[in-house]
């Protein structure tokens, strides 16, 4: 599909200042509509999904999948900044080529500009009310995830993460912008379901895991933002599992691993090795698959055929 990356470049495109030149590498947009094929766009896709799904405009859609990218970016951009992340879509970094500051500043503008885009669905809704519902859930989601990511910084530096922590965060800042791709389709073909943030919610935490168990699972060097985030201390389900059910030894060394401002990289090896000796890689496993189970379901409801839910899960992987 991808049928807004047009609409996207275009919103890009309207200045050419310095700004939106970094917004366009971010992306990977080049002259117009063309776009890097490295790039994948999954919150804007997913969302195009739904609003397909529940036969929303065309123009509308292609706002909304335009606005939630934007949204994703903002967050992406200064994530980099915070962890570290050299590498972003497999080339540099924005803060990494261009500067933090012009990163901070260029996530900043993401978020401003993917909420002037979201109001321009007034020109196409018959109902103001439907419009002040969107924008109301919009922001409410943009500091929802703000709190999220302030509690992510603090289990940083804690010793111990539970599950219970682990899951909320799955939830709050990861599960809440998936939330917004599914809801605002919702919203304006006015369905009367709200199963919306329970599918979300799945969605993410089976996502999250699956990425874990990847990255542990993987032996190859990696510099990914994975890899920016386990360095920052961010803690894996199966890390999580290790301080739950090892050995008073086990759970000592993962903790001295964890002492460290920043993890050497030297040492995630040692974290693999850990979560092999424990099992804890399959522990996440069968985890993930009971919310996959969960959130098949939840679709189910909704009438999504098995190939428009492979979609979905395709795009998930690409967060």
């Amino acid at each position: 599909m991808k049928n807004f990356v047009p609409t996207l470049s275009t919103l890009l495109n309207k200045e050419n200042l310095g700004l939106y030149q970094m917004m366009k590498y971010h992306f990977g947009i080049d002259n117009g509509v063309d776009s890097d094929s490295s790039h994948n766009f999954p919150l804007g896709t997913i969302s195009e999904l739904f609003c397909d799904h529940f036969s929303i405009d065309i123009k509308n859609s292609n706002l909304i999948s335009s606005s939630l990218e934007l949204l994703n970016a903002s967050f992406e951009v200064h994530e980099d900044v915070r962890n570290g992340n050299t590498e972003r879509f497999s080339k540099e970094s924005l803060w990494w080529k261009y500067g933090p500051a012009q990163a901070i500043n260029v996530g900043d503008g993401f978020q401003a500009l993917s909420r002037s885009v979201i109001l321009e669905i007034s020109d196409n809704l018959d109902d103001y009310k439907e419009l002040l519902k969107i924008i109301s859930k919009f922001d409410t989601s943009i500091i929802k995830i703000c709190e999220s990511e302030n509690f992510e910084l603090d289990l940083q530096e804690k010793p111990v993460t539970t599950t219970e922590d682990y899951l909320s965060v799955a939830e709050n800042k990861f599960g809440t912008l998936l939330g917004l791709a599914i809801s605002i389709p919702l919203i304006i073909s006015k369905s009367k379901s709200d199963n919306y943030n329970e599918i979300a919610k799945y969605l993410m935490i089976y996502e999250k895991i699956r990425q874990d168990v990847d990255f542990l699972s993987d032996d190859s060097p990696n510099d990914s933002a994975k890899f920016g985030g386990i360095l920052s201390k961010n803690k894996p389900l199966p890390v999580i599992l290790i301080f739950e059910k090892g050995s008073a030894t086990q759970k000592r060394k993962i903790g001295e691993i964890y002492l460290d401002r920043i993890i050497d990289p030297k040492k995630v090896p040692e974290i693999k090795d850990l979560c092999i000796e424990l099992d804890t890689i399959n522990d996440s496993i069968i985890m993930a698959e009971k919310y996959k189970e969960k959130t098949d379901l939840k679709l189910d409801e909704l009438g999504f055929s098995d190939s428009s839910k492979n979609e979905i899960y395709e795009n998930l992987s690409y967060l």
